[in-house]
């Protein structure tokens, strides 16, 4: 390897950490690493411990601590001979490390999953933000691509598309488990507005799948008192259930367990979530909000999309789901496996290599 890399995220966790390990076993070297947080607020990942990963601040992510962490990440620079980064873009803190790397000729490179346009005064401005900030961009899928090439006009030849991945190894762990009954359409989302999980019960309690289904919840956030407070009202204790919090280990099993998988969201920059379910077998229903759905789901080959504004459509999707027979659902998941091949640590790796030749 010719180049020595400094990849940081605002926490790495166990998602970010295996491509940081696929890209280790096929560079052969060690790759520098930085949590720009030790915690947040979306996420209780555990942190990661050794000699070549660094928290650059202790507070946490979305709280500044703007000189201290760029004191840290300079040392970093110069006490490994940095000569790549990579990082997302979404705070000031990015924005000056890639600032700073760019003036010192260190090759730069952007993590995004963003393919919402917020008008054309402010994409015109973002796209000078990071035509200054980045060399290559590194995004999550065809939307991001498209929206990367028309909103921001960045050239093709700096974009690689398929940054969006989990560790497909990880989620195959518990493939052998005996599926629950009844049948049991999983949600793994945060308990929060954009989720749309109020819309999610309310159509699922209308439908015929809450006949035959029960609908798990699986997450945390503001909104679960008033979620469990309308699950009691209207008498759903036994058809739909708050499970909370699950750790990374813990999942590979819940995937295992469900028949299929649903993300309501009205706002979605990719879903790593499903990736999950995909690795793990699962037909999937996406609301078409997801950031993913051109690269993840066929419709009517693994699964189904969605208006998630729309229940009495979300409610006619579950009781399309309910038609499937079990050889259907069978069929679905085994196309959803098929083509979550695409995305995987190793292949997120190999386009780093090939774009840099690290």
């Amino acid at each position: 390897m010719n180049k020595n890399i400094l990849l940081i995220w605002d926490r790495i966790g166990d998602y970010h950490l295996s491509r940081v390990k696929a890209l280790e076993k096929q560079t052969g070297a060690t790759v520098y690493t930085a949590d720009l947080a030790g915690t947040d607020a979306l996420y209780k990942w555990d942190s990661i411990a050794n000699s070549s990963h660094t928290v650059l601040s202790t507070k946490p992510a979305e709280q500044p601590d703007i000189l201290h962490r760029f004191k840290i990440f300079r040392k970093i620079l110069k006490e490994h001979n940095i000569d790549f980064v990579a990082m997302p873009y979404g705070r000031t803190e990015y924005h000056l490390f890639l600032a700073y790397a760019k003036l010192t000729g260190i090759s730069t490179l952007i993590f995004s999953e963003s393919w919402y346009s917020r008008g054309k005064a402010k994409d015109f401005l973002k796209s000078i933000l990071l035509k200054t900030l980045g060399d290559t961009f590194f995004v999550s899928g065809k939307r991001a691509y498209q929206h990367f090439t028309k909103n921001y006009h960045i050239k093709p030849a700096n974009i690689i598309s398929g940054y969006s991945v989990v560790d497909n190894a990880h989620f195959e762990k518990a493939l052998d488990t005996k599926k629950n009954s009844p049948k049991e359409l999983l949600c793994v989302a945060r308990y929060s507005d954009e989720k749309n999980l109020l819309t999610l019960i309310q159509a699922f309690e209308k439908s015929v799948l809450s006949e035959n289904y029960i609908l798990r919840l699986v997450g945390d956030g503001p909104l679960r008192t008033s979620l469990q407070t309308y699950i009691d009202q209207h008498a759903l204790d036994k058809k739909v259930i708050l499970t909370g919090w699950l750790t990374y280990h813990e999942l590979p099993q819940l995937y295992a367990q469900a028949t299929a998988f649903i993300l309501p969201s009205t706002f979605e920059p990719w879903g790593l979530v499903v990736n999950e379910a995909m690795v793990a077998g699962l037909p999937i229903l996406l609301s078409n909000t997801c950031g993913c759905i051109p690269d993840l789901l066929v419709e009517n080959q693994n699964g189904f999309s969605f208006d998630p504004y729309n229940e009495s459509e979300l409610t006619e999707k579950l009781n399309q789901l309910n038609t499937l027979t079990d050889t259907k659902l069978h069929q679905f998941g085994i196309r959803s496996k098929e083509i979550i091949q695409e995305f995987s640590p190793e292949i997120w790796a190999r386009k780093m290599l090939d774009n840099y030749e690290l």
